[in-house]
């Protein structure tokens, strides 16, 4: 977060010269920090989680870059094959160790699992449809009209809501799904989503297409980057399509900055093939938060805007607060 404050000021000040409409055509890491790229890595978890073709997201950690100073997270939408699944850490499609299922619910369990990245998962994901019988092996389509529901709990078989936690070199990440209120600086109310705690809620209308999601989660890396993501998006999404277009609004909270940033999103496409936006807008409105005020840093966000135009697989053009327009590439989902 150091860094991102410190392009921040230095594109104020550039800002103040004029040059604000100068374009950086080399990618920076800097919108996978900000408040719209938490929103779209958020949205394109739950999105590639809950896909109706039956994959799911597998992460994976891009190593600390020396220059910048911070670690990302890349998902990849795996086809869902057992053959596949067997030589990676456990998914749905996984019916030996890892897996476990009982009534509408299957729980996948990482230890110091890898995906082929550079990061360790340490935790345990449960996945639960809203009714019908859950089976490892196969991927726990919802009924007609039902939710797909995503959470990290406490351990295999428990309903408790939990964490997930990341390891890669000497740093540490957690996706928090269970503190109150996901530990927001603002001390703002956010509805519980499953069993008292939070995740990622995926409706499905009578076609078994797509047309929702609910999510809340907080992810930090200590040092870096602390955010608190909470949304209910729409999704205009055929019976066995392989796009989708989402639109609605996310609040994010910079909770190491005291800030918090409404990110809307504008005919935001999706594919089966990126987990992150093709196309679409996610414009980010910040301003203080209502019982917190920000620091002397948070300062510079208030009253600011930003956005990430996107044109293509997680590449998009990135206009700064401070005006200055970028293109970037961003690198996770969660």
């Amino acid at each position: 977060m150091k860094f991102i404050m410190s392009i921040l000021v230095i594109g104020l000040m550039v800002s103040a010269c004029g040059k604000k409409d100068d374009v950086n055509t080399t990618s920076t890491d800097s919108a996978d920090e900000s408040a719209s790229g938490a929103a779209a890595s958020a949205v394109g978890g739950a999105l590639s989680g809950t896909s109706a073709n039956g994959s799911l997201a597998i992460y994976k950690m891009q190593q600390q870059d020396p220059v910048r100073g911070f670690w990302t997270m890349v998902a990849k939408a795996v086809a869902s094959t057992p053959a596949m699944a067997s030589s990676l850490c456990p998914t749905f499609a996984t019916t030996g160790t890892g897996c476990s299922a009982s009534g509408s619910s299957m729980w996948l369990s990482y230890n110091d699992c890898t995906f082929q990245g550079h990061a360790s998962w340490t935790g345990v994901q449960k996945i639960t449809k809203s009714s019908g019988t859950a089976t490892c092996g196969s991927f726990p389509t919802p009924p007609a009209s039902g939710t797909l529901y995503r959470q990290f709990v406490t351990a295999s078989g428990s309903s408790t809501p939990g964490s997930v936690s990341l390891v890669a070199d000497n740093w540490s990440g957690v996706i928090d799904n269970s503190s109150s209120n996901l530990s927001n600086f603002d001390g703002q109310t956010i509805t519980a989503i499953q069993n008292g705690g939070y995740g990622a809620a995926v409706s499905f209308n009578a076609s078994g297409a797509r047309t929702g999601i609910n999510f809340a989660h907080r992810v930090y890396v200590t040092g870096v980057f602390d955010h608190t993501v909470n949304g209910n998006l729409s999704i205009t999404e055929g019976n066995g399509a392989s796009s989708r277009t989402i639109n609605g609004s996310v609040t994010v909270y910079h909770n190491r900055v005291h800030v918090v940033g409404t990110s809307t999103f504008s005919n935001v496409v999706h594919e089966d093939v990126c987990c992150l936006p093709v196309s679409g807008t996610i414009t980010t409105q910040f301003n203080e938060g209502a019982t917190n005020s920000s620091t002397a840093l948070g300062k510079l966000f208030v009253g600011k805007s930003e956005s990430l135009t996107f044109t293509g697989c997680g590449t998009a053009t990135y206009t700064s607060p401070s005006g200055n327009v970028s293109n970037v590439t961003l690198h996770r989902c969660f």
